[in-house]
């Protein structure tokens, strides 16, 4: 190549020809010089003047921009044509500039065109004030021509000289460069083998070690500066294979390897690990062996599992465990499995397939256990195995997939469980629930025939009461004829009567309606205190038959429920008339009512005979009475708090009893707060 690179980065300014314009032009005069010589060859100047012409045409016509580079080098070269020619033509002596003539081309390409262009252009130079020589050697006297060639050699001299120590160098620096890329070469396989996750030892033909990786000094203890050069038999092998090690290498040779065994290596800290090997032989161009490379993987944990695995297999009597390859022939057929199907394993492993565990007709199935299993659900499903009388086995199936060491599937494992009395317990509690919900249904249906029937005749009642209470009161009031004081106690007890059968009926229908979801609650915002107010009113005449002190406590609060009034006054009537009916005379009652967070309390606390501990949870049941209230044969339906609950839970509240400090009962009752009602802060 006669540029390189360097050269040719100075060809790559701009105008590169108008560099050669100024050349010619020191050409043309330096020629103008050479015509004034006391003897010159005419024709020889002609054709020196002709090729000086052609190149000036060429300088100016040549687009010098379209071409490589190397092109502009032809001027300079081109111009030692003309050198040739006036070195003919003149046969004295020239003019100093002469002399300069013929150095310039040198000159110009040491300049633009690098090194190689140099010496090409010092050889032509040589050749042209050599040449003549060949035919008369007295041009020599000339001095200049002296001069010119002496240039010429010393600058060959010195190109080859430097060629020399650059070639020198280069050698140097090859050689340096290959003992790096060899040097780096070394340290890249060395972190190979020490990054590696096996073990690799490499031997000698007598057996002793010559590297020793990083894994082989984790597993064994022992590191690489203890072992190299020692055998290694002597660094960790146990007893029982030193001796088989020994004779091996004592009969190496190259036809033995590759091959493959496993043995156990003792650690520097008295540990034992099962390694695998995997042999390979090095040789030399003769084919004889000059080392052993040895890889190794550490297998302990996995034939510790291995064995774990078998002895589960062994233990798991209750379990049907089979193991099948990826065509479905048995590979792992336990102990309970021999015992649920009643083959024996040495009958089937390796000859049998699934096919003779299953029904005919299942068959077409199996593969609605083994494409979820690849998919990772190893779900249990409910399938049928076939015992070797042919009975079924129902069974309880999970199937897993086997994966080898790069992931790949290299089987199946099927572990199933017996399920024969499993299935039995849950027909007969599925032949109990149908049972039960039969009953529920039926209990249902006599629950709705109650209550049609209660509302029935409830409704039945209610008009011939009315009528009854209508007609008791024209009489009392005298307008069917004075009543003597007898027959007045008579019909006061016949009233009394009747409208506590008409509160009874007024109960069961309310209940009734309650229970079918025909209660509806006309909410709207409603103060305590109006609801207590009337609640107080409607109790005005029970309060005048009763000796008992009744205690109002209504903190001045906005004390605001969003609710039905008619329903919360029913429920603090209630409250209130047990309260009362249940107080012997002489006793005390209260109602407090107050806020708690966002909920108003109520509380109705009496001082009556009470209710016993084991029995406060019932009250609240539909038709309950107390013990206590029966043995004093007091008056009551056992709806009332029913109905008080029924409502107090509708409106989103709840309500409770419980034991009073002294003798009495106390019943409290949440109620929410209307939601735009101010929550005073308390201080």
């Amino acid at each position: 190549m006669l540029y390189s690179d360097a050269d040719l980065r100075t060809l790559s300014a701009p105008d590169r020809w108008r560099r050669i314009t100024p050349f010619l032009s020191v050409a043309v005069l330096a020629f103008g010089m050479a015509l004034f010589p006391p003897r010159v060859d005419p024709v020889a100047l002609a054709c020196a003047l002709l090729v000086l012409v052609l190149l000036l045409g060429l300088v100016v016509v040549v687009p010098w921009r379209r071409l490589p580079a190397i092109y502009e080098a032809m001027p300079p070269l081109g111009f030692f044509g003309v050198v040739a020619l006036l070195n003919i033509a003149e046969s004295g002596e020239a003019p100093a500039g002469y002399g300069a003539l013929a150095l310039l081309p040198v000159f110009w390409l040491a300049l633009y065109h690098g090194r190689a262009a140099t010496a090409i252009g010092v050889v032509a130079l040589a050749v042209v004030f050599a040449a003549p020589m060949l035919r008369s050697p007295e041009v020599l006297e000339h001095e200049w021509r002296r001069g010119v060639l002496v240039f010429a050699l010393g600058a060959l001299m010195a190109s080859a000289a430097q060629s020399w120590v650059r070639r020198n160098r280069a050698s140097a620096a090859e050689l340096a460069a290959r003992t790096r890329e060899v040097s780096r070469e070394r340290d890249f396989n060395r972190a190979i083998l020490d990054s590696a996750g096996f073990l690799v030892m490499v031997l000698d033909t007598d057996g002793r070690i010559t590297a020793f990786n990083r894994r082989c000094e984790e597993v064994t203890g022992f590191t690489a500066a203890d072992v190299l050069g020692q055998p290694f038999w002597s660094a960790g092998l146990s007893l029982d294979d030193t001796g088989r090690a020994d004779d091996a290498f004592a009969h190496l040779t190259a036809d033995a390897f590759p091959n493959t065994f496993e043995n156990d290596w003792l650690a520097a800290d008295g540990s034992r690990h099962r390694i695998v090997w995997s042999n390979t032989a090095l040789t030399d161009e003769q084919g004889r062996l000059t080392h052993v490379i040895g890889t190794g993987l550490d297998v302990t944990a996995q034939r510790h599992t291995e064995r774990l695995f078998a002895d589960v297999l062994a233990a798991a009597t209750e379990q049907c465990i089979i193991g099948t390859d990826r065509r479905g022939t048995v590979t792992v057929f336990n102990a309970g499995a021999e015992r649920l199907l009643g083959h024996r394993a040495r009958d089937v492993v390796g000859t049998a397939t699934l096919d003779r565990f299953h029904l005919p007709d299942e068959l077409p199935g199996l593969a609605t256990l083994f494409g979820p299993a690849q998919a990772g659900d190893s779900e249990p499903r409910e399938w049928t195995y076939v015992r070797h009388d042919g009975t079924p086995l129902p069974v309880a199936l999970t199937v897993s997939v086997i994966r080898g060491e790069s992931g790949e599937v290299t089987g199946y494992l099927s572990v199933a469980r017996d399920v024969t009395r499993e299935r039995r317990t849950v027909e007969a509690m599925r032949y109990a629930l149908d049972r039960e919900r039969a009953a529920a249904d039926r209990l249902r249906e006599l629950d709705k025939v109650r209550a049609d029937l209660v509302a029935t005749v409830s409704h039945e009642l209610r008009t011939p009461l009315t009528s009854i209470l209508g007609n008791v009161e024209v009489i009392v009031d005298g307008d069917a004829g004075t009543l003597h004081a007898s027959q007045a106690r008579l019909l006061a007890a016949v009233e009394r009567n009747a409208r506590r059968l008409l509160a009874l009926i007024e109960d069961l229908l309310m209940l009734s309606r309650i229970e079918a979801g025909q209660v509806k609650i006309n909410a709207r915002p409603v103060h305590i205190r109006t609801v207590v107010s009337g609640a107080l009113e409607a109790l005005q005449a029970v309060r005048g038959q009763r000796d008992v002190h009744l205690d109002i406590d209504l903190p001045d609060l906005p004390l605001v429920v969003h609710g039905d009034h008619d329903q919360l006054e029913r429920v603090v009537i209630n409250l209130l008339d047990n309260a009362l009916k249940f107080t012997a005379p002489g006793g005390s009652a209260s109602l407090t009512a107050d806020l708690d967070g966002t909920q108003i309390r109520l509380t109705v606390a009496d001082t009556g005979m009470g209710i016993p501990v084991d029995e406060i949870d019932q009250i609240f049941d539909q038709f309950f009475r107390s013990s206590r209230s029966a043995e004093r044969q007091s008056q009551g339906t056992g709806l009332g708090l029913a109905i008080t609950k029924s409502i107090v839970e509708r409106h989103g509240g709840r309500i409770w009893a419980r034991p009073a400090l002294g003798p009495g009962t106390v019943v409290t009752c949440l109620l929410p707060l209307h939601q735009d009602a101010p929550v005073p802060v308390r201080t």
